[in-house]
């Protein structure tokens, strides 16, 4: 791989203002210009490899070649994904790109228009490192393309460009308050009677928009930066993500997963905000969440790592949002030999931080209980290199965008102690960034 420094800027929106009409723009975007998360920003477009699935139906698309069959969604990948070293010292070199929805790996799917399955195979990619302040083009092949790509990155005319001629209309909550409470309520007592210890439970909102959805996505990223957010572009659909929650990372083979449980809204007044940091980092309820996932993610990525490697790194760490603050928990284990990124996805997958414990039966009453398919919500986008180095996030905090309606969903974790009314509104809270945004301000709770 050959890497080429190019010109910095602290906010990458100003890549993407000459790759977002390109075919699969892909932006795994940090907002460390805002808010100071992270460290790396990836950016590419123009896969030469691209794969959607729904279900077991697998379209690949190589050039002007497409094909269509049904087989299983791993093992397809697999033949495209060859992990190798190829290491120059930057997170992404080459390799895949894109999102795995929240029943990525069921071999049925329901008619839908957004895929279970979206990646692209990458060779090249504009990699931003903030810590150290440069910018990196890397690639395979110096084509007439990149050097397209690297006269545009150095060119000092280039601005971001903010136009907010976007409009939202019909602003609407498909999930009822009243069955809402109602299914917390029933879940509550699926607990009592042994069949779970807790669900993750969700409710569904969308609206219709006019407008270009990267002069949303910039926009929103102002308001509501999330260390794991993104912007992907697939053929018609688009997909904003504000996601605070990392699924799995892996480097130099150790596996790190961080998962959220524990929520409270942040208050304006600066006392009582650290007040409420206080309290939810003693409040009983949160805490025993919080530990039952860590045990499940323990457990689900043990099956990945070397035996007695998996270590919690931090226990019930608060960290703060742009209107809440959450609990979450680090595990780090070290990775099998012969074991790839993408067979470390498929035996965690989904998240269970979003599913709730046992997983198996919590994912049984979210699908009798939530009466609709999740799609993207839950499910993970992210970056697998050559390397075998990945980084994914949670799907939480994330829209998708096609056919000029929007869609996104919030949820929370029943436990025994769960107030039905109490989750209701903290689901809410969890995304009233969201619903102040896209409804410009009208919808009231």
């Amino acid at each position: 791989m050959n890497k080429i420094e190019i010109k910095y800027h602290k906010n990458s929106c100003f890549y993407g203002e000459f790759l977002k009409n390109n075919d699969w723009f892909v932006f795994l975007d940090s907002c460390n210009d805002i808010s100071g998360f992270g460290r790396y920003d990836i950016l590419s477009s123009n896969p030469h490899t691209k794969i959607t699935t729904f279900g077991n139906l697998i379209k690949v698309r190589e050039g002007h070649s497409t094909s269509c069959f049904h087989d299983s969604p791993l093992d397809v990948i697999k033949k495209y994904f060859n992990p190798k070293s190829v290491d120059n010292g930057l997170p992404f070199n080459n390799g895949m790109i894109g999102f795995f929805g929240y029943d990525a790996f069921e071999k049925n799917s329901k008619n839908k228009k957004v895929p279970d399955i979206a990646v692209g195979f990458y060779d090249w990619a504009i990699v931003v490192d903030h810590l150290n302040k440069v910018s990196w083009l890397t690639f395979e092949t110096k084509t007439d393309f990149i050097s397209r790509i690297i006269k545009l990155c150095n060119h000092s005319d280039v601005a971001i460009n903010y136009n907010t001629k976007y409009t939202f209309t019909n602003f609407k909550n498909n999930t009822s308050r009243n069955k809402y409470i109602k299914d917390v309520a029933a879940i509550k007592n699926y607990i009592t009677n042994g069949d779970c210890y807790q669900v993750n439970y969700s409710q569904n909102f969308e609206a219709k928009y006019e407008g270009d959805p990267w002069d949303i996505y910039k926009d929103l990223r102002d308001i509501n930066p999330a260390p794991f957010s993104s912007y992907l572009k697939f053929d018609d659909n688009y997909v904003i993500s504000s996601s605070p929650e990392r699924f799995i990372s892996i480097k130099n083979n150790i596996l790190e997963t961080k998962p959220i449980k524990g929520t409270l809204k942040r208050l304006k007044d600066p006392e009582l905000d650290l007040n409420q940091i206080s309290l939810l980092k003693n409040d009983e309820k949160n805490i025993a969440e919080n530990l039952m996932i860590v045990d499940l993610l323990r457990n689900d990525i043990s099956k990945c790592c070397e035996l007695n490697s998996v270590k919690v790194k931090k226990l019930f760490d608060i960290e703060t949002y742009a209107s809440v603050h959450h609990m979450v928990t680090t595990i780090v284990g070290k990775l099998k030999p012969n074991i790839s990124s993408a067979d470390t996805l498929k035996a965690c997958f989904p998240g269970g931080s979003i599913t709730g414990a046992p997983k198996k039966r919590a994912m049984e009453i979210i699908n009798e209980l939530e009466d609709r398919e999740r799609n993207i919500y839950c499910g993970s986008i992210g970056y697998f290199d050559k390397n075998n180095n990945m980084d994914t996030n949670i799907c939480i905090r994330t829209i998708t965008l096609n056919d000029n309606t929007l869609n996104f969903s919030a949820g929370g974790g029943v436990v025994y102690d769960s107030v039905p009314i109490d989750e209701y509104y903290e689901s809410l809270q969890k995304v009233s960034i969201f619903i102040k945004f896209f409804s410009n301000g009208d919808y009231k709770w």
